[in-house]
């Protein structure tokens, strides 16, 4: 009988049921991958893990980096080499890829984007035929650029808006002005934190004379998720248009037989 413990780069010591569970480490990047069934997560990860690590698909993305990252002074493209499925402690739903070395540059968005559109290549509503990606398993593939524990929200926020929202002068403000949102979810948090409070939270953060809030089309979503004790974020584009979420597609069924 197979055991529901996932233990994949889990240490021994440490219980996917813990209540205070400990948070990853600050410094990965990659994605939180969720599975079609509760049973198959472990199955999930490696699976994702398993992508990644293609020959092809790396040649593809490997040494793109983030759009905020282009053209600043001393950036210099880390590509990955392999990728790993671990475990988030007290979360049992879910696993986090991590993109090795830890030091990457690469874009996880564009990552997850061609992860996604792979797979519904081979079965989804846009499908085109064969492909070389086999996600029997995987349900979302969710792009993660920083984590921190679930109490150190806070910090984590800032950084990643100061990253990706900096003040821009008069000059360089687009006409419409860049608008944005905010996304949040939880999966088995340690803290209940509270949606609305986190989106105006964050949103703050952003300045107001250089970007504007768009609750229904926004060019840019900061996706916020908290999974056991970790808070996660990343901003991507296309969240609500054509990636739908980073779910990947489930495949096609077969007609209805015609009523006798």
């Amino acid at each position: 009988m197979t055991s529901e413990t996932h233990s994949v780069g889990m240490p021994p010591e440490l219980d996917p049921h813990d209540t205070a569970p400990p948070p990853l480490p600050p410094w990965l990047k990659g994605f939180l991958v969720t599975s079609k069934n509760a049973a198959d997560v472990k199955r999930a990860g490696e699976e994702v893990a398993k992508l990644c690590s293609d020959f092809w698909f790396k040649a593809a993305y490997d040494e793109q980096v983030p759009a905020s990252m282009v053209g600043q002074p001393g950036v210099t493209a880390v590509p990955f080499d392999t990728a790993e499925s671990l475990h988030v402690p007290g979360c049992k739903g879910t696993v986090f890829v991590a993109l090795r070395p830890d030091n990457t540059t690469v874009d996880v968005r564009l990552l997850a984007k061609g992860l996604i559109e792979e797979s519904d290549a081979v079965g989804g509503p846009d499908a085109k035929g064969e492909a070389w990606t086999k996600t029997a398993h995987t349900r979302r593939i969710i792009p993660i650029e920083r984590i921190a524990p679930e109490t150190d929200f806070d910090e984590l926020a800032e950084k990643v808006i100061s990253w990706h929202f900096p003040e821009l002068p008069p000059e360089k403000r687009k006409d419409p002005l860049t608008t944005f949102r905010v996304h949040f979810e939880e999966h088995s948090p340690a803290l209940h934190l509270k949606k609305l409070e986190i989106a105006k939270k964050i949103a703050d953060l952003v300045p107001e004379d250089s970007y504007k809030v768009d609750l229904k089309h926004a060019d840019l979503v900061i996706l916020c998720v908290v999974a056991g004790g970790c808070a996660m974020m990343s901003v991507v584009e296309g969240y609500d248009d054509r990636m739908h979420h980073f779910t990947i597609h489930p495949e096609k069924q077969p007609a209805s037989p015609p009523a006798a």
